[in-house]
């Protein structure tokens, strides 16, 4: 059995390598600046009305994923753990997101004759919301099986490169569309024109990477060895990722439909700014997640531990950081308008912390353990506590957006305390070692400062 020392000088997996975090992270910033900008621009674009539709789509779109994304979620699985043919997998997995897909793009475009004129005159509906995520979903769903497919092949370069680029592409689209006719109704329609094409365009590039660089076809055939396995793998993993979704975004659909669209405009930034802690989270967890799923279970939970740690020490500081600027950022960036978000923002932050450091224990269970039941019960506990606060915080005590807030932190607080406790239950870790920094941690962090001491010293001395 290699040892757990052992792969991480050879790897280079964690804090001892210190490019591939750093890099990690670099992306990770990256992505969320991008993301930020996005959500800046059409705030402004679209004002609280708009924004709130246009949240409204995307989130519709992730609720459509678990059906058919979950089968993906198999693919690094099936690479590093089963050991099996990556050329295999892909095409397995993308039999079952033809099937399933095929079924939700044909409903969008056989609604679309009900939705075409309310459209073009810029009158967005919640139905209308679900008519567009359709219309994205076999796009958008594409380019989730090509970067599960390069995670799975460890190439974190392409993989990060794969992550940010439906963001980078969405933001010249829509300083196209702002260039066009600037009634309202035109700026919605445009907008979401351009969020679409931006899927589209992304799924086109996922694909030559795909064919390139992973070397597999893009035709979804199912590989008879692996048909079994998969379909039982990504159904399991279909509820707990829908559960995810719903636990995800349940605050804003409750802000939606109990108070209106404008408010989850407004909401919605305080969302967006605050889900940008989940970048820096990942970063860690992105480096090491292959070697989660190959090492022994008895390393693999050494390794998840030790991640769990260094991944605090990330959140700690930056959650310093985003109490300090973001707010400063809000006001001036998104306008008077969306200033009301900034208490929900301020309720989301230690939340948002707690769920990113659930994920790096979760990760463990599915692929490590193969249990993505854990999940299931996980999320499921987590959805019924949010809905049951926010009928207590803003039915009852009347606090409103800052209620449904509260309820979605604290239901990542549960989250955060049934993974902590399975994690240490399954693997028999001391709970109280998984949140103390180990000696020779604390001396990689010395080693770390030192070196960048010593470097600014230098420059000084120049």
């Amino acid at each position: 059995m290699i040892s757990y020392h052992a792969c991480l000088e050879e790897e280079g997996v964690l804090m001892t390598s210190y490019m591939r975090v750093l890099w990690a992270l670099f992306y990770k910033f990256l992505g969320a600046g991008l993301v930020l900008i996005t959500a800046i621009m059409t705030a402004r674009f679209l004002g609280p009305e708009g924004r709130g539709f246009l949240t409204t789509i995307t989130n519709n779109l992730a609720i459509y994923s678990p059906f058919v994304g979950a089968y993906s979620e198999y693919i690094p699985y099936g690479i590093n753990k089963r050991k099996q043919s990556p050329a295999k997998v892909f095409s397995t997995t993308l039999f079952f997101c033809f099937l399933l897909v095929s079924v939700i793009f044909l409903v969008a475009l056989l609604v679309t004759p009900w939705f075409w004129e309310t459209f073009w005159q810029g009158k967005p509906t919640e139905a209308m919301a679900w008519w567009i995520a359709g219309l994205a979903a076999p796009f958008a769903l594409l380019h989730v099986y090509v970067t599960r497919l390069v995670l799975g092949l460890n190439e974190l370069q392409w993989l990060n490169r794969l992550n940010t680029l439906q963001s980078m592409l969405i933001i010249p689209l829509i300083i196209a569309a702002c260039t066009l006719p600037t009634e309202y109704g035109d700026k919605v329609c445009f907008t979401f024109i351009a969020w679409l094409a931006s899927y589209v365009l992304t799924s086109l590039i996922s694909a030559v990477v795909a064919v390139k660089k992973g070397k597999v076809s893009l035709w979804p055939k199912a590989d008879r060895s692996l048909l079994k396995e998969v379909f039982r793998y990504g159904n399991q993993l279909a509820g707990s990722r829908l559960l995810t979704q719903i636990n995800y975004r349940i605050d804003f659909y409750l802000v939606l439909f109990l108070i209106g669209v404008e408010t989850a405009g407004i909401y919605s930034v305080a969302i967006t700014v605050a889900d940008m802690l989940l970048f820096v989270s990942s970063s860690l967890l992105q480096v090491v997640l292959t070697r989660v799923s190959s090492l022994e279970e008895k390393d693999s939970s050494l390794l998840t531990a030790r991640t769990f740690r260094h991944t605090g020490v990330i959140l700690l500081a930056s959650l310093i950081i985003f109490y300090l600027l973001m707010p400063t950022v809000i006001r001036l960036a998104f306008g008077e308008k969306f200033e009301p978000s900034l208490v929900p923002f301020y309720i989301l932050l230690p939340g948002v912390a707690m769920l990113g450091l659930a994920n790096v224990l979760t990760s463990f269970f599915t692929n490590q353990l193969g249990q993505p039941k854990i999940l299931i019960r996980l999320e499921a506990v987590s959805v019924v506590s949010n809905v049951v606060l926010t009928l207590f915080f803003y039915g009852l005590l009347h606090f409103g957006a800052a209620g449904m807030a509260l309820a979605k932190s604290t239901g990542y607080l549960i989250i955060f305390s049934i993974a902590v406790f399975y994690f240490c239950k399954a693997t028999e870790y001391s709970p109280r070692k998984l949140f103390v920094l180990q000696p020779d941690e604390i001396g990689q962090y010395k080693n770390l400062l030192g070196k960048l001491t010593s470097k600014l010293r230098k420059k000084d001395q120049r």
